[in-house]
């Protein structure tokens, strides 16, 4: 399935079907769609094991919280910037990881809280919308990217 048809799938809400690109689709300008989106799915099972307690991994809220530190927010912010800073789905992705991250931020605070209902709720809930749109907005920039 190309890219074009898994964003208009998901955007007619067929969010069952998983991304499969091909080597031209998959990079742009450093940056591995996949490998990227994957991560960022990831972060939901990495949370949701903190809170149930089977997870060894010290997840620090400063770090997690920062939209700067992974691969996506580095190149965010660096070679992304410099080349599709000046178009609309840029920002719109920037925006949506920036919150997406400050999501996983505060379930953490939440758990640490003693809120650990609240937290389960905000990463079932808030996060996991952030997370969908993520996948979205990045397969938006690609497309816009590549015309």
């Amino acid at each position: 399935m190309g890219l074009m048809s898994w964003l208009k799938e998901r955007l007619t809400g067929d969010s069952e079907n998983e991304l499969v690109v091909s080597e031209e689709e998959n990079s742009l300008s450093g940056l591995n769609l996949k490998q990227v989106i994957d991560a960022h799915a990831g972060w939901k099972t990495r949370l949701e094991n903190t809170l149930l307690g089977v997870s060894m991994e010290q997840l620090e809220v400063s770090v997690v919280a920062q939209d700067s530190v992974c691969t996506l927010g580095q190149w965010l912010y660096g070679v992304g910037k410099q080349q599709f800073g000046h178009l609309p789905e840029y920002e719109e992705l920037r925006k949506t990881h920036a919150s997406f991250h400050l999501s996983a931020g505060q379930v953490l605070v939440e758990h640490r809280n003693g809120q650990t209902a609240k937290a389960m709720a905000l990463l079932k809930g808030e996060f996991r919308n952030l997370s969908d749109l993520i996948q979205l907005d990045l397969v938006k920039l690609f497309v816009a990217a590549k015309r």
